[in-house]
């Protein structure tokens, strides 16, 4: 791609989304550069709140402190165990004889072991064989017992389901019961030393964390999985998950598998690995994380304008372009991804506002050019439903043909349509059946929106690079009960005892408090264009949706930022070593050129942390001075 023609008509997406500043006072020339060629190309790892990073560095299931102590326990005691037993049932040579039984089956050595399987007590009294059964519970963590005829028998915990009858015995309360049952009696016994929740590293590759948590369940949890935030499924990407009293073993099996690493160039090749286990006390829960760690590749890389893409000036204007970003940070925009696929939930968000249901429903069914043709056909089918008279019966049925056509990922239509069959023309009704969060991405995305667009204005049209009168920035000393921002006065102003790295910009909402100063009339006016009021968003009829608002830094400094420039051959080379990768011990080699004509190629492999809220594609995009947008993307090549 030659020239920045292509920028410019990539840029007018973005801008449209209110993305249409930099940050950088300096005139740094643009370039390109192919982000995400391979899901191995975009590294996340999640920070914690305590600024912990997850990384996936060993899959071993550890053993249990507990029980480590008590089989040194049991070891150390055989003798007093055979004495116990003994004072019970009065008998020394039984009691023996079980010991022997239990310590062979105990070791994987080659000696010749016992014929009988189990030992059979005498004929005891009630209160004696209630007291054989609470020792076997609480002393013999290997052996099970039973009660047959009024004899006891107590057996290896290998042989239970080799016992004689094994299913016609219902004194033991664990024997005969389903895994489920087991389970739930295994939480209610949980060691009381022990945190509630199992805590692991989910690595993924190439899937979703809904995905690949459901993936984790099937392989032996019921319990549901507790996690800070969501990950993309293009990268590779580690992060902390939780499980109430569960154990490694459970879930660990699935790790048995040699594939991934980022490695593979099979496509569709998904992988999920799980380690670093260890219990904590309290569960995860959706946004209590710090930030995410990124490691990117950005490939094949080319000035925009062809005067700048000699080796020197292009080393050059790479340096110039990290430092910058490195020293000044970027502006906080909210990325294309939060306007979703088709960049248009933000005109779904505003029709729910204005209280046109049937024109959000519509919007949300249209054709796009990302459908296949029977899907686009399905579509059409919807939009001509009353071709033949507007009539309940005709959208019914309609929605009732339209709905066996679309995919299982199509979560929101689907929900609409079900809602439509039973109750035509009751819009309201069906947007409602769309799950929560679909739904607030539709408002959040019309937030979105007015605070990429007064942003864009006050860096663009106001200062900067100063504080002004009028600004709002965090109230952090401010205590129980006081506003949640401050209004930036002259006196403050005189002081400098903010920065423009302290304004926060209102995520537009019911409770949000909006600047004193020029800010005030451009959020105001935006308002007017996209047809919105501040009223509407306090009177969304719809008891699962909140649009309460919040507040969002207008500048972000990325943490711990560096940056390499790699050289290399072979477009589809690794150039980054994931966590899998070190743990199988393979490291990154630098394929040699095929032939003296193979062209070198140029990457940027670069590194920071981000807060929770941050878009990594908004600092490439300061970075690059350049869209990352798909559709951009796809018009670029890896070599």
């Amino acid at each position: 791609m030659k020239g920045g023609g292509k920028k410019v008509e990539y840029e007018d997406p973005e801008k449209s989304l209110g993305i249409s500043e930099y940050l950088a006072s300096d005139p740094i020339p643009g370039w390109s550069a192919v982000v995400k060629a391979r899901y191995s190309d975009f590294l996340v790892h999640e920070v914690d709140l305590d600024g912990n990073i997850a990384q996936l560095t060993s899959t071993d299931v550890p053993k249990p402190k507990r029980e480590n102590e008590e089989e040194e326990k049991k070891s150390a005691s055989s003798n007093n165990l055979e004495s116990e037993l003994s004072e019970l049932i009065n008998d020394e040579s039984i009691a023996k004889k079980l010991m022997l039984l239990l310590e062979s089956y105990d070791t994987d050595n080659d000696q010749e072991k016992p014929t009988d399987k189990f030992v059979t007590l005498p004929v005891l009294e009630k209160s004696q064989r209630k007291a054989v059964h609470d020792w076997v519970r609480k002393s013999l963590k290997n052996a099970h017992a039973d009660t047959l005829d009024g004899k006891i028998r107590i057996w290896h915990a290998k042989f239970e389901k080799e016992m004689p009858n094994y299913k016609a015995f219902g004194t033991s309360k664990v024997r005969g019961l389903s895994d489920k049952k087991k389970k739930k009696i295994a939480k209610a016994n949980w060691p009381s030393d022990r945190g509630d929740f199992l805590q692991f590293v989910l690595y993924k590759e190439n899937i979703d964390t809904t995905t690949a948590t459901k993936e984790v369940s099937r392989r032996g949890s019921t319990a549901r999985i507790g996690y800070a935030g969501m990950k993309d499924k293009r990268g590779i990407t580690s992060q902390f998950c939780t499980l109430y009293r569960t154990t490694p073993e459970e879930i660990a099996r699935g790790n048995n598998h040699k594939g991934g690493g980022g490695n593979t160039k099979q496509k569709g090749y998904s992988v999920t690995q799980i380690g670093n286990f260890q219990y904590v006390k309290k569960e995860l829960r959706l946004g209590s994380l710090k930030g995410n760690r990124f490691d990117v590749i950005l490939r094949n890389v080319k000035m925009l304008k062809d005067d700048d893409n000699s080796e020197s000036n292009r080393k050059e204007i790479l340096e110039k372009a990290a430092k910058s970003v490195k020293d000044k940070g970027f502006i906080n925009y909210f990325g294309t991804q939060r306007f979703g696929k088709f960049k248009n939930t933000h005109l779904v968000g505003i029709a729910v506002l204005q209280g046109d249901y049937k024109k959000a429903v519509g919007i949300l069914m249209d054709p796009t050019t990302e459908d296949r043709p029977d899907l686009v056909k399905a579509r059409k089918d919807w939009q001509e439903r009353f071709t033949y008279g507007e009539s309940k019966e005709n959208e019914s049925s309609t929605a009732k043909s339209v709905l066996k056509r679309l995919n299982r990922f199509m979560t929101a239509e689907i929900a609409i349509l079900q809602s439509l069959v039973k109750h035509p023309f009751d819009y309201k009704r069906a947007f409602r059946c769309i799950p929560k969060n679909l739904k607030m991405m539709f408002l959040h995305a019309v937030q979105s929106i007015i605070w990429n667009r007064s942003t864009s204005h006050r860096i663009a049209s106001m200062d900067k690079d100063n504080i002004m009168v009028g600004d709002l920035v965090p109230n952090v000393k401010g205590e129980k009960g006081s506003p949640r921002v401050h209004i930036v006065t002259e006196e403050d102003v005189k002081e400098k005892k903010y920065t423009l790295e302290d304004v926060v910009v209102p995520v537009v909402g019911s409770k949000t408090v909006f600047p004193t100063n020029a800010l005030d009339g451009v959020i105001k006016q935006l308002f007017k264009e996209i047809g919105v009021t501040l009223d509407m968003f306090q009177s969304v009829q719809d008891r699962d949706v909140q649009v309460n608002g919040d507040y969002r830094k207008i500048i972000i400094h990325p943490k711990d930022f560096d940056y390499t420039i790699k050289e290399y051959y072979d477009p589809l080379q690794p150039l980054l070593q994931t966590d899998l990768m070190k743990i199988h011990g393979e490291d990154i080699v630098i394929k040699p050129p095929t032939n003296d004509e193979t062209p070198k190629l140029i990457a940027m492999v670069v590194g920071f942390t981000l807060p929770s809220s941050s878009y990594a594609t908004i600092a490439l995009r300061e970075l690059m001075k350049c869209p990352t947008s798909n559709e951009f993307q796809r018009e670029l090549k890896l070599e």
